[in-house]
């Protein structure tokens, strides 16, 4: 199983400073702990910016080798243009994704994702989890994870 993760939003609060940077990332690493088949994957903005093994800092040292990958950036230059500016994009977050479990060689893994941009993914997506970015992530959003990944606990 994979958790797709995105980190504004969801492990500290958007727009929050920076000494409150990943202050839910404890939330999401005990409930991890308890979940030792369940592997992360960021699909955050941040992997266009750190490398993997930046990335994997963030999380405490027993975790860190469970945080496998990044989903890919699409290549929106690759689009056509109107007017010199990109199109826009459906379901952004959705579609890398996809990509990354189809390039997994495990495409029918079971996977969630959790974010809080609803609109980066398709209408009734049952595997969003999707948090109040304001907030971040909270004990709720964990408990709809087991549902989405079907699993008891």
């Amino acid at each position: 199983m994979v958790l797709f993760l995105d980190f504004d939003g969801v492990l500290h609060p958007y727009p929050c400073p920076v000494e409150q940077y990943f202050c839910r990332r404890q939330l999401l690493e005990g409930w991890l702990r308890e979940r030792p088949d369940l592997d992360v994957v960021i699909s955050s903005n941040w992997r266009e910016r750190r490398s993997l093994d930046e990335l994997r800092g963030y999380f405490s040292a027993d975790l860190q080798s469970r945080v496998i990958g990044v989903t890919p950036v699409l290549k929106r230059q690759a689009w056509a243009q109107f007017d010199g500016e990109l199109p826009p994009m459906r379901f952004e977050r959705e579609t890398e994704v996809k990509q990354w479990l189809h390039g997994s060689g495990e495409p029918w893994r079971r996977w969630a994702a959790l974010d809080d941009q609803a609109w980066m993914f398709g209408p009734f997506c049952k595997q969003l989890v999707l948090c109040d970015g304001a907030v971040g992530l909270t004990p709720h959003e964990l408990g709809r994870i087991d549902t989405a990944l079907a699993l008891r606990h």
